[in-house]
């Protein structure tokens, strides 16, 4: 069957099921690849001569050159249909937003992780502030078991501004004054919920200030929300004070699973509560990227007074960044550690000003990321939220966070 038209036919069906490659058609008889060409551009678009072998008759050698034509015209039409296939897949993936749009994680599961003890024994050297963390971490796990078990209802009081309570507010609220009035490692507290310094132990070492339950008003929904705890030396104090000063800072977010982002004496850690209520370090030494396409943009009813950030909004859309917001500011920050990147904006306007609690939220959270290679601006001067002196203990600000490049961003378009 040498030389037949039938084993021609097999040879060319195998040949383009291998993409065309030369030793699919090592069997063809009298098609040999031309060792002039093999070494050329030329070889790889399949250029053949027709040739002889021992045994071959005349009408083999008559019907290679079409039978090559036929084979590279196959050829071509596969690739032709390979590539119109990745092109739809493409635009597909565009216009609907995969996964390089949705930025899942990349994080790899280990045999065994570290305890929070461990680390800190390494990676925290001033014993008082380790003692702090375990207080803070265990006042966060009771308000943990208490999100799970409460519903979110309208508590029959209010704060210092008269905004209603919820009633996981007034508990995790509690939870932390039960903490801070009882620790002796406690000099002076203050809550977000009743801004006032309170003294609580004379011979206490930090001063604290805490969001007990940042994200009020999407809590009912069931998203994510979290506790922001800033602390300082007595030394400093509160007042007169900048985040600078601050001798650590700690969020903790409740989500589907509960997590502590802090910072320890080399950066800035994950921990997350597993069995047992005991905490794991999940994320060491995280470094946010001076680069990102994830915005979170808050406070856009100041778009409509400031130009810049209206710029500034239509600069994210045009070139497509990935919109994560969620209205808290636990959740919305704390995606720059996990997914490395990202942005949060939160610009003030006369009739739009930033709310943001200096002490409570920007500065707890500026720490953070600077300290994870991230940056800060203050929204007014281009300085970093971390330089801004304590004035009240209610001081308001605006805030720029996440990736360096990012932030300069704002700073440029907002003309700061």
């Amino acid at each position: 069957m040498a030389g037949s038209p039938k084993s021609l036919v097999v040879g060319a069906a195998c040949a383009v099921a291998c993409g065309g490659a030369f030793k699919s058609l090592a069997f063809l008889p009298g098609l040999v690849p031309d060792s002039s060409t093999l070494s050329s551009p030329s070889a790889s678009r399949g250029h053949l001569r027709a040739g002889s072998a021992s045994g071959s008759s005349s009408a083999t050698g008559s019907m290679a050159a079409p039978a090559a034509a036929s084979l590279l015209a196959l050829g071509a039409v596969g690739a032709g249909r390979r590539r119109g296939a990745a092109r739809v897949a493409r635009r597909a993936d565009e216009a609907f937003g995969a996964s390089h749009t949705s930025f899942y994680t990349d994080a790899v599961a280990k045999d065994s992780y570290e305890t929070i003890e461990s680390v800190m024994e390494k990676k925290l050297k001033d014993p008082k502030v380790k003692g702090m963390v375990n207080e803070l971490l265990a006042a966060c796990v009771k308000i943990t078991e208490a999100l799970r078990v409460n519903l979110v209802t309208v508590n029959d009081s209010s704060n210092t501004f008269g905004d209603v309570q919820l009633t996981v507010d007034v508990i995790a609220d509690d939870l932390l004054w039960d903490l801070a009035k009882t620790s002796p490692l406690v000099y002076e507290a203050s809550s977000e919920e009743e801004p006032e310094i309170v003294k609580t132990n004379p011979d206490g070492q930090f001063v604290l200030c805490w969001d007990p339950l940042d994200g009020s008003s999407i809590v009912d929904n069931n998203w994510a929300v979290g506790t922001i705890v800033g602390v300082w030396d007595k030394s400093t104090g509160l007042l007169g004070a900048t985040g600078n000063d601050q001798v650590m800072s700690l969020v903790v977010l409740y989500g589907p699973r509960t997590t502590a982002f802090m910072t320890l004496d080399d950066g800035v850690y994950e921990f997350t509560l597993g069995p047992g209520n005991k905490w794991i370090c999940s994320r060491e030494r995280i470094e946010i990227s001076k680069d990102c396409k994830i915005f979170a943009p808050a406070n856009l009813r100041a778009a409509q007074e400031v130009d810049g950030y209206a710029k500034l909004i239509d600069h994210y859309m045009t070139n497509k960044y990935t919109l994560r917001y969620s209205g808290g500011l636990v959740p919305d920050v704390c995606q720059q550690f996990t997914k490395k990147q990202g942005v949060f904006c939160n610009p003030t306007s006369k009739a739009s000003p930033a709310k943001l609690r200096l002490a409570f939220e920007a500065a707890p959270f500026g720490r953070l990321v600077e300290m994870a290679g991230g940056k800060t601006s203050d929204g007014v001067t281009g300085e970093s939220v971390l330089k801004v002196k304590i004035e009240s203990v209610d001081q308001r600000c605006a805030l720029a966070i996440g990736s360096a490049n990012e932030v300069d961003r704002f700073n440029q378009m907002l003309s700061l």
